[in-house]
Formats: C-alpha cells, sequence, structure tokens
C-alpha cells in the first residue's frame, strides 16, 4: 500500500467523457436572457455576488430547456444550485417540476428562491403540491365534529388523541392550505390519520361532498395553473407509478438531489405489505358489511395472524430467498379473501351519506390492497422480493433493482430531464435511463486554504481496538477545537457507545441523535460556541451549521453498505465488477455528502478527520478522493490539533454574533 502524501496526484477512476451541449441560435439567446436575470436576482440578495459557477451552471441548464436536451450537473456547494436552474426555468415558457429529495430542500424553494425569482419575471406562477395525505380531509372533518369523534374501523379514540384532533379541527377553520407542516403544535400520528386520506381513501372531486373545497384538490388547481411545481421525489415518483396521475402535464423536470433518486423510484415503483392492512381492511370493513360478512372478516383475521407467524419465520431463516411455502399459502388465501371484500363493498347500498363515505374510503385502500397481493404472487423481471422488519411486525417488500429501463420508456420520453447535487455518482445517468452528458461545476470555496482532510494512525476498522483508539482521538481532536464538531457515524449503536465514551472525558457539551428531535438538536448545536454533536444517517447531508459552531467533522468509518441489503445483493448479481459499480460510488458520494458538512460559506475553516485508515491506504483511495473536495491531507495529529486550536482563537465563542 502506498503512503498517504497529501501532495501526491492520486489515480482518479476514470470520469465519464464529459459532452458540452452545442449551443445553436436559439439557445443562446436563452442563456443571455438566463444570466442577465441571474445578475438582477443575485442583486437584491444581502450579499449578492457573481458567482462563475453558478453562471455556468445557469447557462447549462438554459441550453437543456432550450434544446429539449437533458443534462447532469455535479455543481459543488456553493455554486447555488437552485437559483441556476430555478431562473431559465422561469424563463422557458415551459411547465417545469422541481423535485427535491428532502423536505428542508423543497421549503426552501418554496419560501425562498421561487420567490426571489418570480418577482423578477412578470407572470410567473409557483405552487407547491405535496402527497394527498399531508392535508386535512374536509369530508373527514366534517364528519367528525366535536362530539363525534372516531376512527373508521370503530376503534375507541383515545383521550389524548381526542384532544389533539379537537386542535386540529380548530386549526382548520383558519388555515388557507390545510397542510400538516403548517400546524404549530406537535400532534400524535393516529389523530392526523383519523382526519386525512391516502390517495386510495379519497373519494374524489366529483364524488365527495367537500370536493368543491377540498384543501388537495385546490393544491392541484395551483400546480395546474403554475409553470413553476415544486415537489418532492417522492411524489413525483408515485406520479410515475400511478400512470402519470398525481401531477399536471410539464415539460420539463429538475431532480435536485438527485443522487436520492434511484433508490427512491426504486422502492416506490415496487409495492409493500405487512399483515396489518389485512386487518386494517377487516376492521374498516366489518361495520359496513354486518353479519353476513363475519365468516370472511373473521378469517382474513386469521390470515393476518398466520402470514404474521409464517413470515416472522422466514425473516429469521432466510429474508432475501423469495417467499417460501407458508407465506405464498397465505398469501393466496388472502387474496381470495379480500376480492370477496372489494365485491361486497362494491355492491353494498346506503343511503346515509357518513356511511357511503366510509364504504367509499374502505373500498379504494381494498381495491389496491387486492392488486398488491397480485403484484407479490406473479414478480417480474428485474424485481426483487425479500422481507424487512419495521417496527414490530415483518413485511414484504417488492422493490425494481434496475430502474433504468422502466423510465427510459415512460418518463424521459416526455419531458426534459435536469438532474443535479453536489455529489453525483458518475453512473448515474445509465442508473436512471437518461442518455445525458454529465458537467462538473466546481465549488467557489477555497478548500486548499481552508481545509484540511486528515486520516490518523489507528488499527484497523475491524479490530476490536479500534473503538477505544477513535474514542481517544476524538478526545485530542474535540479538546482542541473546543467542542465545536459534527461526529458523523454510520452504526447507531457505536455512536451511542462511543458518544457517551467521550462525553465522560469532555468539558464541553456532547449532543447525542436520540436525545431530542432533529430540529432542536440543530438549533442547540448551532447557538452553543462549543457543543459537539453525535449523529447517524441523517445528519450527513441537509445539515447547514455556521463557521463559529462547527470546526471539526469526524467521520467514524468509509460508508459502505452493511452485507445483506437486499437491493445492493441483487444489482451485485448483475454487475460484472460489483464493488467498483455498486458498493464504490455508493460510498464515496456518501463520504462527499458527510465531509460537505464542514465548508457551508467562504469563511468557513475547519478538519474533516476521517477515521478508517483504508482512506489513506486502500487501492481504491484514488476514486473517493475524486468526489472530495481538493483540501490538503495530512496523517500529522500535532499539525491538525494545533490549526484547530488556532481556528478557536480566531473566532473565540465570545465573540460570537446571532
Amino acid at each position: 500500500m502506498r503512503s498517504f502524501d497529501p501532495d501526491a496526484e492520486d489515480p482518479y477512476v476514470e470520469p465519464l467523457d464529459e459532452v458540452i451541449l452545442a449551443p445553436d441560435a436559439t439557445s443562446e439567446i436563452e442563456e443571455d436572457n438566463a444570466l442577465a436575470l441571474l445578475d438582477a436576482v443575485t442583486a437584491d440578495l444581502p450579499a449578492g455576488e457573481a458567482r462563475e459557477g453558478q453562471r455556468l451552471m445557469t447557462r447549462l441548464v438554459a441550453r437543456a430547456l432550450a434544446t429539449r436536451r437533458p443534462v447532469i450537473i455535479e455543481a459543488g456547494t456553493g455554486v447555488g444550485k437552485s437559483l441556476a436552474y430555478l431562473v431559465p426555468a422561469a424563463l422557458s415558457g415551459q411547465r417545469v417540476v422541481v423535485a427535491t429529495a428532502t423536505k428542508n430542500l423543497q421549503d426552501q424553494l418554496a419560501t425562498k428562491d421561487a420567490p426571489l425569482v418570480s418577482a423578477h419575471v412578470a407572470g410567473t406562477r409557483v405552487a407547491v403540491l405535496k402527497g394527498k395525505s399531508n392535508y386535512l380531509c374536509r369530508n373527514r372533518a366534517a364528519a367528525s365534529g366535536p362530539g363525534q369523534l372516531s376512527f373508521d374501523d370503530g376503534e375507541r379514540v383515545p383521550r389524548g388523541v381526542a384532544s389533539q384532533m379537537r386542535r386540529i379541527l380548530a386549526w382548520s377553520q383558519d388555515t388557507e392550505s390545510g397542510e400538516r407542516d403548517e400546524l404549530t403544535f406537535d400532534v400524535d400520528e393516529r389523530a392526523w390519520r383519523a382526519l386525512s386520506v391516502t390517495p386510495q381513501e379519497c373519494l374524489g372531486r366529483v364524488a365527495c361532498p367537500q370536493g368543491a373545497s377540498c384543501f388537495h384538490e385546490a393544491a392541484k388547481d395551483r400546480a395546474g395553473d403554475a409553470n413553476i411545481v415544486i415537489v418532492n421525489t417522492h411524489l413525483y415518483a408515485a406520479h410515475l407509478a400511478s400512470g402519470a396521475m398525481l401531477l399536471p402535464e410539464h415539460d420539463a423536470v429538475i431532480f435536485d438531489e438527485a443522487h436520492e433518486a434511484p433508490d427512491i423510484f426504486a422502492s416506490l415503483l415496487g409495492t409493500s405489505l405487512a399483515p396489518a392492512r389485512l386487518r386494517a381492511l377487516a376492521l374498516a370493513a366489518r361495520p359496513l358489511l354486518g353479519p353476513d360478512s363475519d365468516e370472511a372478516i373473521s378469517e382474513l383475521l386469521s390470515v393476518a395472524d398466520r402470514l404474521t407467524i409464517s413470515l416472522s419465520i422466514q425473516y429469521d431463516a432466510q429474508r432475501l430467498a423469495g417467499l417460501d411455502e407458508d407465506v405464498t399459502r397465505e398469501l393466496a388465501r388472502a387474496s381470495e379473501l379480500v376480492t370477496r371484500v372489494v365485491e361486497n363493498l362494491r355492491i353494498l347500498e346506503s343511503t346515509q351519506e357518513a356511511t357511503e363515505a366510509r364504504r367509499l374510503r374502505t373500498l379504494g385502500p381494498a381495491v389496491h390492497l387486492g392488486n398488491d397481493l397480485t403484484r407479490l404472487r406473479g414478480v417480474g423481471e428485474g424485481e426483487l422480493i425479500y422481507l424487512t422488519r419495521r417496527d414490530r411486525e415483518v413485511e414484504i417488500e417488492l422493490s425494481l433493482i434496475d430502474v433504468g429501463p422502466r423510465l427510459a420508456q415512460d418518463l424521459w420520453p416526455g419531458v426534459t430531464g435536469v438532474l443535479t447535487s453536489a455529489t453525483i455518482p458518475d453512473l448515474l445517468g445509465t442508473t436512471l435511463g437518461l442518455a445525458a452528458p454529465m458537467e462538473r461545476v466546481e465549488s467557489p470555496f477555497d478548500y486548499r486554504a481552508n481545509a484540511l482532510l486528515y486520516v490518523p494512525y489507528l488499527p484497523a476498522r475491524n479490530d476490536p481496538s479500534c473503538e477505544g483508539a477513535i474514542i481517544d482521538e476524538l478526545v485530542g481532536l474535540i479538546g482542541a477545537a473546543g467542542g465545536r464538531t459534527l461526529a458523523l457515524f454510520t452504526n447507531r449503536a457505536v455512536m451511542t457507545r462511543v458518544a457517551e465514551a467521550v462525553g465522560a472525558r469532555l468539558s464541553t457539551p456532547v449532543l447525542v441523535q436520540g436525545t431530542l428531535s432533529r430540529q432542536r438538536l440543530i438549533e442547540e448545536f448551532r447557538e452553543s460556541v462549543s457543543a459537539s454533536l453525535f449523529a447517524v444517517t441523517s445528519f450527513w447531508q441537509g445539515v447547514d451549521v455556521p463557521g463559529h459552531s462547527l470546526s471539526l467533522v469526524t467521520i467514524d468509518r468509509l460508508p459502505f453498505r452493511v452485507p445483506g441489503d437486499p437491493l445492493a445483493e441483487a444489482r451485485r448479481e448483475r454487475s460484472h465488477n460489483p464493488f467498483y459499480d455498486v458498493d464504490l460510488p455508493r460510498a464515496a458520494m456518501l463520504l462527499a455528502q458527510g465531509v460537505g458538512r464542514l465548508i457551508r460559506t467562504t469563511s468557513d475553516r475547519g478538519v474533516v478527520a476521517v477515521l478508517d485508515t483504508r482512506l489513506a491506504e486502500a487501492n481504491y483511495r484514488g476514486a473517493m478522493f475524486h468526489k472530495l473536495p481538493p483540501m490538503r491531507r495530512t496523517r500529522d495529529r500535532v499539525l491538525v490539533e494545533a490549526f484547530l486550536r488556532e481556528l478557536g482563537e480566531v473566532n473565540p465563542g465570545d465573540e460570537l454574533v446571532h
């Protein structure tokens, strides 16, 4: 193995050929107009400044929309991606859907970036559309007056849940959007569930007595009138799975945080089934169908119980080997019973409006459940069926192994695709079935001047003594930094043990994921001048913390998938070089996301410490470096601790300005 030389030229994995989209006369005009608008928009920002990377990305997106030729853009941290694609989208004359993988980015686009752009372009209309269950259902609210709170299955509403339902009903009199995110108080999931509907439960605008004033239908109408529609990637995948029934017709789609799209599409274009769905249907249908259905309903509940046991037994034995004979038998019987329930619900006659609404809300999920049972019993080529445990119950999952062929056939022929993220796997286009050039726009941040990448000399990550060495390393580094550390882990149990051991040896506060809500943890970390935050997967991306609160990011190990991931195993089997095609690209991308938490502004400075010697010694390290910012690299702990102390002296806690 070679030594870790910070000044050496490391071998990189060969990148994809970069093909710059050739402009034509029309696209050049669009590009120039987009750049002029970008200048006007950025001039309105408090710290407005021209960023060459942002201007290049604006040109690329404007060209793609004008020529209707797709593009994939890896845009480093600080480029200003959102304005770079919103500006040409607003000028394009097309309806453009922007899909994000995280709620944080969706909210930023909706409340900050899109309004800023639309203020400069007359006639620009922006709408946000979320999944149906995110909106209060007026019909359920009307049927749930303060004196008649109930669940559809007849279950008694607990006192605490009833109290929250009443608060939601009071809020519903004042809200304009009906969106759950507007609630100013936390609610039990059961309380919101009782006052909202899934797509399968919805009666539809025409059949619903409240259809004319439905919150979700109003949101869909706004989306239909808008030329920029902001959604999340999960809703877009569900739209494709529904046969393009959920979103208005559009000319282009921009996937931000596009590195998340393959797994989201793989899941949403598949399906899942838990025994709880059988029980829910039985309990909802029983009061509607009456005594004549008792035998079928009782048998459906029995099937749910037997299926629960069979799935648990198979999960413990072999969860990746398809479905065994016992599970298959119970699914067949469940399919027969659900078909019978569906038929009985369809012929049920009701003269009461409330009962008819409950019938339709029960029929929709019943039909959906029947379709899923049929699909699970006939798994197609390119689909993977496996078991997973959620909460206390084992579920059946069906996912697409390769989403590329489906997207190439059903999505890309109809829309222009723009994929972007700070970190893009080299094979993302192939994975998503999109034939498009990969363009790279460099970050404007001076990483070599402001950041160090440190890999200490430690035992191998699988050595039993490594965890103790990591604890010692963290105590020294966090002590030198005066706290101000985001410590990222790939395993929650390891995080908990290490946080407890490190916290006992530090004088500065240690925050640990799971002790408070995610938002509260981030707020406390930002507000503190000396706290450290120990966290796992969900904090590897989408977390922005200013330099006064963060000067050290540590990563306990390279984020390779743990053995046994069903989709990864299936994809490995289909590859001639599984490590380089499946494992390494994902690990490099996730590592880059974690590293990206450090430098968020031009004034940020600090250290990234990767506590896994493979980054310094493994022969594939070049592929990792290829995705990382160009930081100076060292293995000298004395140098690193001196640099961290220097940062503390330059920006001491008592100079913090909120």
